[in-house]
């Protein structure tokens, strides 16, 4: 269906685009590197999200044919790449995603191609044409593309994660620039009859490859360290496993609806998953004590704020953090701990810690894996007038408000 679909679009868009060959040996090269280029794919999600760098070349295939042939291009060696390299969706080899890629393909060429026609028509100047014609289509084919490869895949029953969508464009975003200047470059060489130095171009296309890959595999080992640390608090005391996963959910959906940027609001989810970290060097016996605490074991575990803002500052990346899971004690009025900060002296991102992890503390039950079970969890309605209660003393009453909208709307 998707294949077909491809070559509909493709035909609508021969009765417009034209085909003009400038430079016939182009056209062997051009595709070869496009080929090339589509081999050298950047994995950026599961499920078989994919960065390629075929555009450049793709766009000269524009100024050497036609734009015509540039669409043309762009499906055939979606299409080989796809059948013979694969992909994570592709290794099953499955037609739904081999046409589905060929007919983004399609999509998104035909785009540029719509773009680089429009521009190449009102444009008089010779030099310039070839200049703003190229960046109409890797703009036109970039965005489209982008769009489609992030949403597209939900309609056709893959949901893609919200994270791996933010990943996808945030590195195709990063790249847009390259790619445009490259397709530029690539355009004017051939427009020169320089097409023969098209293959420099590889050098910052694999420069930038690159760097993505590096920057995948710090964010991989970032991800690692907290799942690390995670297991490490969840393996000594069981009972904080769920309360950490809803804790987490609840603060990050609280951060969005509060204003937070989504990287940030990542951040408070991260930040949340590990707020008890510091728990790991509290006295076993304590923490896992089946009744009321004492007073001066109260004192004892009310060092773990401090003692995981310790561990996190030991890792660089967790830099920001810190101050985070310190403060996430600390309360409105000034009476918390371990510094005693009031108002907006505590950060907003510990503020919003200290909602969420209340509220779960006080209904949260995991059974079957010894938490402390000396009261009764207290119910949704309850739990939440104890926060009102709560409200301008011990918690932002702003961050209240918020959180029982997210409650409200199943945020849980």
């Amino acid at each position: 269906m998707h294949g077909l679909l491809s070559v509909v679009l493709v035909t609508l868009v021969a009765v417009t685009l034209p085909i003009e060959i400038r430079h016939p040996l182009a056209l062997l090269t051009l595709p070869a590197l496009a080929l090339l280029a589509e081999y050298l794919p950047v994995n950026l999600g599961r499920h078989g999200l994919r960065l390629t760098f075929t555009l450049p070349f793709v766009v000269g295939m524009a100024v050497a044919g036609g734009p015509l042939l540039a669409v043309l291009t762009d499906v055939v060696v979606t299409l080989l790449a796809s059948i013979f390299h694969g992909g994570k969706g592709l290794k099953r080899g499955s037609r739904f995603w081999i046409g589905m890629n060929v007919a983004v393909a399609a999509i998104s060429a035909s785009m540029g191609g719509l773009c680089y026609g429009v521009v190449n028509e009102v444009t008089s100047d010779i030099i310039g044409r070839t200049t703003y014609s190229s960046l109409a289509f890797a703009v036109g084919y970039g965005v489209l593309n982008l769009v489609l490869v992030t949403n597209l895949g939900r309609f056709f029953g893959h949901n893609h994660r919200a994270e791996d969508r933010r990943h996808v464009v945030r590195v195709g975003s990063q790249g847009a620039i390259l790619y445009s200047l490259m397709a530029v470059v690539v355009s004017v060489l051939v427009h020169r009859g320089l097409f023969y130095l098209a293959p420099l171009t590889l050098v910052p296309i694999w420069a930038l490859r690159t760097g993505i890959l590096l920057q995948g595999r710090m964010e991989e080992h970032y991800t690692e360290t907290i799942s690390a640390l995670s297991l490490m608090l969840q393996r000594a005391h069981p009972y904080t496993h769920a309360h950490l996963e809803r804790v987490a959910r609840l603060a990050g959906e609280s951060a969005l609806r509060l204003g937070l940027s989504p990287t940030r609001a990542r951040q408070v989810r991260e930040a949340s998953v590990l707020h008890d970290i510091g728990k790991i060097a509290i006295d076993e016996q304590i923490l896992d004590k089946p009744g009321k605490l004492t007073d001066e074991e109260y004192e004892h575990v009310k060092h773990h704020s401090v003692f995981g803002s310790a561990i996190l500052a030991s890792v660089q990346v967790f830099g920001e953090m810190v101050p985070w899971i310190r403060h996430h004690h600390e309360r409105i009025d000034g009476k918390g701990y371990p510094d005693g900060l009031r108002g907006d002296e505590i950060p907003i991102e510990s503020r919003i810690i200290a909602v969420a992890d209340a509220y779960d503390a006080m209904t949260g039950t995991d059974p079957g894996v010894g938490s402390r079970n000396y009261r009764q969890p207290m119910s949704t309605e309850a739990a939440i007038a104890e926060l009102e209660r709560c409200s301008g003393t011990q918690f932002d009453p702003r961050v209240v408000r918020v959180f029982k909208e997210v409650l409200a709307s199943g945020g849980l």
